[in-house]
């Protein structure tokens, strides 16, 4: 391969990862993750904060409960309780805008956060203001959730700043 190619193959993986994974990749995975089957009823989770470098900087547990009213509006209430002590709760709203795409809201979500489903997969982007020293910051996520056959979710989330990633979610996702 010419020096050339290669250069052009290098800039193109460090610019934009050369498409990297896509939610359409998981169309025809099984089985199905519907959201408002699996986001109903009680969940706990387990979690790994990482920073840019990969190394574990926090871990946590979760008790989420989902629930959907007759509009078909979702509500997912997250109760995460961190291994230093730490409490925090988030309450999502999840508003269906089309098949299998969802609109979704959180107190500590800036904007609106974008949910689609294809196949097993669901992803979800969004901007979350977190504190940070004395004030806030905005970080970009983009959340990848895996159905897997057993019913436990698999899920891993890139979280950056300047489209530069400052760290990563892992999390286990059991339904109770």
């Amino acid at each position: 391969m010419k020096l050339k190619s290669i250069l052009t193959l290098g800039l193109c993986g460090f610019l934009t990862g050369c498409g990297g994974m896509q939610i359409d990749d998981f169309a025809n995975t099984s089985p199905e993750f519907i959201p408002q089957k699996y986001f109903n009823g009680p969940m706990t989770a387990y979690g790994m904060v990482k920073d840019r470098d990969g190394k574990i900087i926090r871990r946590f547990k979760g008790k989420l409960v989902g629930s959907w009213d007759k509009n078909g509006v979702g509500t997912l209430d997250e109760q995460f309780v961190y291994d230093d002590g730490e409490k925090q709760t988030r309450v999502w709203t999840l508003t269906p805008t089309g098949e299998n795409t969802f609109i979704g809201t959180a107190g500590d979500i800036v904007g609106d956060a974008q949910m689609v489903a294809k196949g097993n997969t669901v992803m979800i982007d969004y901007t979350m203001r977190v504190p940070y020293k004395d004030s806030t910051i905005d970080i970009d996520v983009r959340d990848w959730l895996h159905l897997q056959e057993d019913g436990v979710i698999l899920n891993h989330s890139k979280m950056k700043k300047f489209g530069f990633e400052v760290g990563e979610l892992v999390i286990t996702i059991i339904k109770n």
